[in-house]
């Protein structure tokens, strides 16, 4: 591999001609300067495993093997093509299961004849109310009928949202779920008048306690993420940040300080203050 004016050559694919999407898709982080380059490194394998990672299958039944035999009896290579689903911006506000919209055509077996119809697929919606234990509050949620298995599966409501992935959840909700109750359990905030049920609750949900910093920047977008590291950024500038008044002042009563230990006009500077030097209703005699 030869690296000519910065540009790597001899790769089977160059990193240098890939878009920011196949980086990612290669578990790669493609920002090394500017605001990205500093987010914590928790969060960039978090958000890179989310782009490598495929979604748990819906909409299609994959098929596991590997060779299937085609109309004239010969094998063929299998492949397994997601069918692509649209997400409008109320499916952040509930709990899909990872349903969405698919756009497609449909055509009745018994008419050959006649062209397809353009049809749209939309999941079956209903509103449900969840309780979290940890975080002691009922949800009024938009679901599906998938969601609904899947928590039942889970066997709870938090137990879904803790072990369901982020890219499975689809979800800003879900995220934010999420996240409040990584931190309500690494900080031990949930029933803070029943230490007995905060115990139980610690210990049944100990495998999922992350440090708490790493536990804010669960779910977060890119844009958020962006947002929070420069308001942290911002807060650190402003607590290092002193005005020049406060300096100046600082440094004018220091040398107040260094001189009142030295000799004023051939006296000892023991007995004498710099306040009582400068009081204009001081004796002279004194």
């Amino acid at each position: 591999m030869t690296t000519i004016k910065g540009v790597q050559i001899g790769q089977k694919i160059s990193i240098n001609f890939m878009t920011n999407m196949q980086k990612l898709h290669r578990g790669l982080w493609p920002w090394d300067k500017g605001l990205k380059s500093r987010l914590p490194l928790h969060y960039k394998r978090r958000y890179v495993e989310s782009w490598m990672k495929e979604p748990a299958p819906v909409h299609y039944r994959p098929e596991l093997r590997r060779y299937i035999p085609d109309q004239y009896g010969e094998p063929c290579a299998t492949q397994n093509v997601p069918i692509p689903v649209l997400f409008p911006k109320e499916a952040d506000e509930g709990l899909w299961g990872g349903e969405g919209f698919v756009a497609g055509f449909y055509k009745k077996h018994d008419k050959l004849t006649k062209p397809r119809v353009a049809k749209i697929w939309k999941p079956y919606l209903m509103r449900r109310v969840f309780y979290s234990e940890i975080l002691d509050q009922h949800f009024d949620i938009t679901v599906t009928r998938r969601t609904l298995d899947l928590i039942d599966e889970a066997f709870g409501f938090d137990s879904y949202i803790l072990n369901t992935h982020e890219v499975d959840l689809r979800s800003k909700l879900g995220n934010t779920l999420k996240r409040q109750m990584l931190l309500a359990l690494v900080r031990k905030s949930m029933h803070p008048n029943d230490p007995k049920r905060r115990d139980e609750i610690c210990a049944k949900y100990e495998k999922f306690v992350i440090p708490e910093e790493e536990a804010e920047w669960v779910g977060l977008e890119l844009y958020e993420a962006e947002r929070k590291q420069h308001e942290l950024e911002e807060a650190e500038r402003m607590k290092n940040l002193q005005p020049l008044k406060s300096r100046f002042a600082e440094q004018l009563l220091q040398q107040l300080k260094e001189s009142e230990t030295k000799t004023l006009g051939g006296e000892s500077s023991s007995p004498v203050s710099w306040l009582r030097k400068l009081s204009p209703f001081q004796d002279s005699k004194n």
